[in-house]
């Protein structure tokens, strides 16, 4: 509805209270009341938010005044002790039975996302946020009330720390945030595995959702067994976003571990929850030693006996729960997929497939993210599937509206990803590639401190010898929680991006993949991961092949908004654009 001058009318109506903890909880009005806002509080459905100087609770009533005793009464030390000074309700025309859940959970994952970096502050929440079912005001209620609310009532009367809620959305904590809806497919494998406690295997491709329903996963556990010592098992490059996601859900019996450090501790835990399984390890000669240290058998030898998973099996006294992609597996110590299905098969695993594909964004009616996810495994010949192969020609009329492109550089990728940046400002957008330049850049000091490696770079593109030259840059400086620092001016590795989301991703195709005899294959002479490569007295050229193109499998999906590649070897450029129909 407008105002006459086409001004929107507000579809919400807010009122705060301060709570007087000298007269039992009482409410205060900041402002006059009337007998119809009286009569609102008494009787309409609301979203309340309390808020205190280290706890904020989100709630939703029908009858805000009759709940307000109940909460005062049930847990009178928060309000008669101070944890709560202040609390806003929200009431009017969207807020309604069809809407409460919705808006309470996303104000729940929005409220969490904007305090990550305040831990003494703790969101929280009965029921945690119930899960809601689509309804036909859903966009209205984005649009006209969440945001708005957001942006001005809740921002302006200090409820939330960030105005822009853009920022939040694009935030790591929001986006894997473990209350977010899920679809039926993941809701149905969750419900199963908590109510079943049994082991599980949950295989999906990249984009699949399978980092979301581990968090789910181990929320749930953590709520409905707050005794029960949890562990999440998750690759060093992701360690400090699942650190922040559950710490900022107080989720006081969730601990973080990465392979290693669950098998060097070996401590127990009831749940055993891995996320990437593929990576999961057995012994393989070549390796870091200390990584390779927990294979020592009682006699101090190394031995291919028990994998990290079958340590994992003996440290979990309830259930593993396992997040899985073949097709992700990059190094001969990953462990072998006939190896690990047999473990599976062994220890009686449950298994369940995640098919829908969440990461790709594509606003597009003629073609589908998995139409880009079954061209580029086509393409790299994992599998053979079928696909529209618009999606990869839509470059040449859409420019840069299309979600796929070829540039003709390496800094043309960097311009791709800060151009983006500058449209959509809170993207997390980057530059990877293939694992074909040493890392010369890596951080090596003196004796002073000193970082002797500070000029050096990795990738330089034009004129190596002219110092003045702008095209040079460096590996990522470190792999865990990369994408989320300020690296914009660095190239990812597999290392550094592998499950992890970007906006907006160039790839640099490079010298370590060919295409013979209308074969893709490996280069292994153009490889700089010696830990990725076969000891050479026994060689397995088609484990290599698997293996890189695995990385580029990996590497080509990281982009949810978009994606531009630059090949270096043209001949593999000239065999992708015949094979998608780009030239004939």
């Amino acid at each position: 509805m407008k105002y006459p001058g086409g001004i929107i009318m507000k579809k919400y109506i807010t009122k705060e209270f301060k709570i007087d903890k000298d007269n039992n909880g009482e409410l205060i009005p900041t402002e006059k009341l009337s007998h119809l806002d009286m009569d609102a509080l008494k009787h309409n459905y609301a979203i309340y938010i309390y808020k205190g100087s280290k706890n904020i609770y989100v709630g939703q009533t029908k009858h805000f005044l009759n709940r307000h005793k109940e909460h005062v009464h049930n847990d009178k030390g928060s309000f008669i002790n101070g944890n709560f000074n202040k609390v806003i309700v929200i009431f009017g025309q969207l807020v309604t039975k069809a809407s409460l859940d919705d808006i309470e959970r996303k104000l729940i994952i929005y409220m969490h996302a904007d305090y990550s970096h305040r831990r003494q502050v703790v969101i929280e929440n009965g029921t945690m946020g119930n899960s809601s079912p689509h309804y036909s005001e859903e966009d209205e209620v984005n649009s006209n009330l969440i945001k708005p609310l957001w942006e001005n009532e809740l921002f302006q009367k200090k409820y939330v720390l960030n105005k822009e809620l853009h920022f939040i959305k694009d935030s790591i904590l929001y986006k894997y945030s473990p209350f977010k809806n899920l679809s039926v497919e993941q809701k149905t494998i969750l419900d199963n595995v908590i109510e079943s406690s049994n082991n599980t295997v949950i295989e999906g491709l990249a984009g699949t959702g399978k980092t979301v329903l581990l968090t789910s996963i181990a929320a749930k556990l953590a709520k409905k067994f707050p005794n029960k010592k949890i562990a999440v098992v998750v690759k060093t490059n992701w360690r400090k976003n699942a650190q922040d996601i559950f710490s900022s859900y107080n989720a006081k019996n969730i601990t973080v571990k990465t392979p290693f450090t669950i098998c060097r501790d070996r401590i127990n835990y009831d749940y055993i929850i891995v996320d990437e399984a593929h990576r999961l390890t057995h012994y393989y000669p070549k390796g870091n030693n200390l990584m390779t240290s927990i294979f020592k058998d009682e006699n101090g030898n190394y031995s291919d006996r028990y994998t990290q998973l079958d340590f994992i099996l003996n440290l979990a006294n309830k259930a593993t729960i396992l997040l899985y992609d073949s097709a992700q597996a990059i190094r001969p110590n990953d462990i072998p997929r006939d190896r690990f299905k047999n473990i599976i098969r062994e220890n009686n695993f449950q298994n369940y497939s995640l098919t829908g594909e969440y990461r790709i964004n594509i606003s597009n009616t003629s073609y589908h993210a998995e139409d880009f996810i079954n061209g580029i495994q086509s393409f790299l010949q994992i599998n053979n599937q079928p696909f529209n192969p618009d999606v990869f020609k839509d470059y040449l009329v859409s420019g840069d509206d299309a979600y796929f492109g070829i540039v003709n550089s390496i800094h043309a990728l960097f311009e791709y990803t800060e151009e983006m940046r500058i449209y959509k400002p809170s993207s997390i957008n980057r530059v990877i590639a293939g694992y074909t330049r040493p890392w010369i850049s890596k951080i090596k000091k003196d004796k002073t401190g000193k970082n002797i490696n500070l000029n050096k770079y990795d990738w330089i593109e034009d004129n190596p010898n002219d110092l003045s030259n702008p095209y040079k840059w460096k590996w990522n400086d470190t792999e865990e929680n990369w994408a989320s620092r300020d690296t914009e001016d660095q190239i990812g590795s597999i290392h550094a991006v592998q499950g992890i989301d970007l906006n907006y991703v160039g790839v640099i195709i490079s010298s370590d993949i060919d295409v013979v005899n209308n074969k893709i294959v490996g280069v292994e002479a153009n490889y700089e991961d010696k830990m990725g490569t076969f000891i050479k007295s026994k060689p397995n050229s088609k484990a290599f092949d698997s293996f890189i193109k695995n990385i580029y499998y990996v590497l080509l999906t990281r982009g949810v908004n978009g994606i531009r590649i630059y090949f270096e070897n043209k001949r593999l450029e000239e065999y992708f654009k015949k094979f998608v129909g780009i030239i004939q």
